[in-house]
């Protein structure tokens, strides 16, 4: 006979879409680097486990994703490359350097050039966070939306609404 299981926390999420992407990647780290500053604004504070001090707000992952297009004078785009980066110094620096790599332009022809679609970016960013309470939760950033999961307490869901409703990107 199988053992039932018995629920011991109800855990939820949920999400917020904006009304409009995120536009600047520059927008999206002031927003994340608010969060983490010292007096981050949703009173995340640093805690202990297993004898090590962790940080109230940590960053649990990050992905980028960016779109390279190489075009001709008439505006035909003749190849993409689209790179995924684990950090955002690291998706800088591939963009950076795709953009001048003269042997990849050129192979794309003489009269090519290499141009960002920036519309086409994408960064994720998922934070750690451990509330005053006690309680650790997740934000998930991405240029569409924000998500908040794995918490208990509807408080906490008051807290990131009135923080995000205070951040004009997440609107």
């Amino acid at each position: 006979m199988p053992i039932d299981f018995t629920p011991t926390s109800i855990v939820k999420s949920a999400k917020r879409t904006f009304t409009a992407p995120i536009t600047s990647a520059a927008t999206f780290d002031e927003t994340i680097a608010a969060l983490k500053a010292d007096d981050n604004p949703l009173g995340a504070t640093a805690y202990q486990t297993a004898g090590q001090t962790i940080d109230g707000i940590t960053t649990a992952n990050e992905y980028y994703k960016a779109a390279i297009e190489y075009v001709n004078p008439l505006g035909e785009t003749l190849g993409t490359i689209v790179i995924d980066a684990p950090t955002r110094t690291a998706y800088d620096d591939i963009i950076a350097e795709l953009l001048a790599a003269t042997a990849i332009t050129s192979a794309y022809g003489a009269d090519a050039s290499p141009s960002r679609n920036t519309a086409k970016d994408s960064w994720n960013v998922r934070l750690k966070i451990h509330d005053p309470t006690g309680e650790i939760y997740y934000l998930s950033f991405t240029r569409k939306d924000l998500k908040i999961s794995s918490y208990e307490s509807d408080a906490i869901l008051t807290k990131v609404d009135t923080w995000a409703n205070s951040v004009t990107a997440l609107n």
